[in-house]
C-alpha cells in the first residue's frame, strides 16, 4: 500500500483510538512474517530496529529489504531506528547515516544522560530530521534495562523489581522537554522495563509490570507529541490496553519474539537433528513470532484499522 512517514501513522493512531505495534526483525527472515500478519490483520505496522542491529546485518541490504518490503506491502508501514545500547556523541552521526540510508524516524535515547544534555542532543537531532522530512523520537524518563550493553547497567533482574517513581517520566518536565526539543514522539517511562535477553527466561513470560497510568494521563494532558511504549513483553496486558486508552499511539514489542524465536530454534534442532535446511529449521520459530505478532496487533487494537 504506502511505505510512509512515521507520523501520519501516529497521528492515524491517535485519532482511531489504538496504538500501532512496533516489532523488530531480528534477522532478515522476520521481515516476512511481519508484513503477512500486518497484512492478515489489516493493520498498519512500524518495523524498528537499532543502529548496532542494523551494522551488524549489513546497513544498505537491510535497509534496502525493508523499503522493499514496505514499498509492495498491502498495508501502510514505516521503518523507525530505535535508540543505540549507549547514547553519546556518535549519536547523531549514527542518525544521520540512518536518514541518507533511507530510514523514516530515528530516535535519541538521552535518558539517562543529565536533562540538559538530553535537551540539547534531541533538540539538535530534531532539528536535522524536520530539515530531511523525517520523524524525530525522544525519551524522556529511564526505562530500566538489565542486559550488560546499557547504560547504568544494574546487575540481574529480580522478580521483586518495581519501577521507582523518581525514575519515571515527569509530566511537568516532560512538556518542557517537548517545548524545547520539538520532538515528534516521546518515549516515556510510566513502570515498564526491559530485561535482559541473556537471564535464560523462557515462554510464557511473567507479565508483572505495572504502569502508573494516572501518571501517564498527566503526560498526555501536558504534551502533544506521540508517546510510545517500549518494554512492553513484562507488562500487565490489561495496563497495555488502558495505556492505549489514555493516549499511547505506539508500543514496540521485541524481547518476547526473540526468545520465543530462539526457543523454538533450540527445541528444533534438538527433536529433530536429521533436518539440516536452515528455511525448515526456522518455519516453526518464524511461524510462533508471527503469533506472538497477532496477539499485540489486536490487543492494541489495530486489526482492522486499514
Amino acid at each position: 500500500m504506502a511505505f510512509v512517514n512515521e507520523n501520519e501513522l501516529l497521528e492515524n493512531a491517535r485519532k482511531g483510538g489504538y496504538a500501532v505495534p512496533g516489532f523488530f526483525p531480528f534477522n532478515l527472515d522476520f521481515i516476512k512474517p511481519i508484513i503477512e500478519v500486518a497484512e492478515e490483520e489489516r493493520a498498519p505496522v512500524i518495523i524498528l530496529q537499532g543502529p548496532e542491529f542494523i551494522s551488524s546485518f549489513g546497513e544498505n541490504v537491510f535497509t534496502q529489504a525493508l523499503i522493499t518490503a514496505a514499498h509492495y506491502a498491502r498495508v501502510p508501514v514505516s521503518i523507525a531506528v530505535d535508540h543505540a545500547f549507549v547514547t553519546g556523541e556518535d549519536s547523531i552521526p549514527q542518525a544521520l547515516r540512518a536518514i541518507h540510508l533511507g530510514w523514516k524516524s530515528v530516535m535519541l535515547d538521552g535518558s539517562l544522560m543529565p536533562y540538559e544534555e538530553n535537551v540539547r542532543m534531541t533538540k539538535e537531532l530534531a532539528e536535522i530530521c524536520h530539515g530531511a522530512g523525517v520523524a524525530c523520537v525522544g525519551a524522556l524518563g529511564e526505562v530500566r534495562r538489565f542486559f550488560p550493553q546499557a547504560m547504568h547497567y544494574s546487575g540481574a533482574f529480580d522478580e521483586s523489581f518495581t519501577v521507582p517513581p523518581e525514575i519515571m517520566t515527569d509530566p511537568v518536565q516532560a512538556a518542557e522537554f517537548v517545548s524545547k526539543t520539538n520532538v515528534d514522539t516521546l518515549a516515556i517511562s510510566v513502570g515498564q522495563y526491559v530485561r535482559s535477553l541473556w537471564d535464560g527466561e523462557l515462554p510464557p513470560f511473567k507479565r508483572t509490570g505495572r504502569l502508573d497510568l494516572e501518571r501517564l494521563k498527566a503526560i498526555r494532558r501536558n504534551v502533544e507529541a506521540h508517546l510510545v511504549l517500549h518494554g512492553s513483553t513484562h507488562v500487565n496486558k490489561d495496563d497495555l490496553r488502558a495505556a492505549i486508552a489514555c493516549g499511547v499511539n505506539m508500543i514496540k514489542v521485541a524481547s518476547e519474539q526473540a526468545l520465543i524465536w530462539s526457543t523454538e530454534i533450540r527445541k528444533f534442532v534438538t527433536e529433530k537433528p536429521d533436518i539440516m535446511f536452515p528455511e525448515d529449521i526456522q518455519k516453526p520459530a518464524l511461524s510462533a513470532v508471527k503469533e506472538s505478532m497477532r496477539y499485540y496487533i489486536r490487543l492494541f487494537n489495530a486489526a482492522n484499522q486499514v
